[in-house]
């Protein structure tokens, strides 16, 4: 079970005066490290670029499968919720790229993530990755994979968080250049559809959900925060 160290009031003190961003007319391949981490973390920004007619393309790099100590099937659980979930914010199916590497195990097979996204990335695009420090060894090796092949190809590279919010404090970004990406309750209204297509998150039989409704406070915010590469 996370108990969150910094309180959520906290959070929005530090967040009130961010400076709000508008998210470049650039092809955007958002790192996903397990099914939900994209609905999550920019899930808003995604129903925003396609209403926008923005392409987007979601690399769900595991499918979750070590998410509980009881998980017979549970990969094939989660991607259809995550398919169902980027349906809600305008992402196709087809436009869902699956590595399946393995959860929980993303820093052991960062060379392999590396490889996978060179030919999905190139000069020109926008990845969406987790921030490198997001207090998760598979979003910290999934932001450094796109940091890696970013810098190769020469695109573009933004940052989402989800642990942090919760693991973290606000001197963790002390440094970092955040911005804040604004949502109308419309499009909160899509990013809380999606979420709850992820209901094995949500509830587990004879376990703590991985998400119970005290960590989704971020979620729920007006606003997305992202760190500027």
């Amino acid at each position: 079970m996370i108990i969150p160290i910094c309180h959520e009031d906290t959070w929005t003190d530090f967040l009130r005066d961010l400076e709000d961003w508008h998210v470049p007319d650039m092809p955007i391949v958002l790192v996903s490290p397990h099914p939900d981490d994209e609905t999550l973390g920019a899930g808003g920004l995604l129903a925003a670029c396609r209403g926008a007619g923005i392409p987007v393309t979601v690399i769900a790099v595991t499918d979750g499968e070590n998410a509980y100590q009881q998980n017979d099937g549970l990969g094939a659980v989660r991607e259809q919720e995550q398919s169902r979930a980027l349906d809600c914010l305008g992402v196709a199916s087809d436009h869902i790229h699956r590595l399946r590497l393995t959860d929980s195990g993303l820093m052991e097979q960062k060379h392999l993530l590396v490889e996978a996204l060179r030919p999905l990335v190139s000069f020109g695009s926008h990845v969406i990755a987790p921030w490198h420090g997001d207090f998760h060894p598979d979003h910290e090796a999934c932001g450094a994979a796109a940091a890696a092949v970013v810098q190769e190809k020469g695109a573009t590279l933004t940052s989402y968080l989800f642990w942090t919010w919760h693991r973290g404090t606000p001197a963790t970004l002390t440094g970092q250049k955040l911005v804040r990406f604004p949502l109308t309750p419309e499009l909160v209204a899509l990013k809380l559809k999606a979420l709850h297509c992820h209901q094995s998150q949500l509830a587990h039989a004879g376990e703590p959900p991985i998400l119970p409704s005290y960590l989704l406070q971020p979620a729920m915010r007006p606003f997305e925060v992202f760190v500027m590469a």
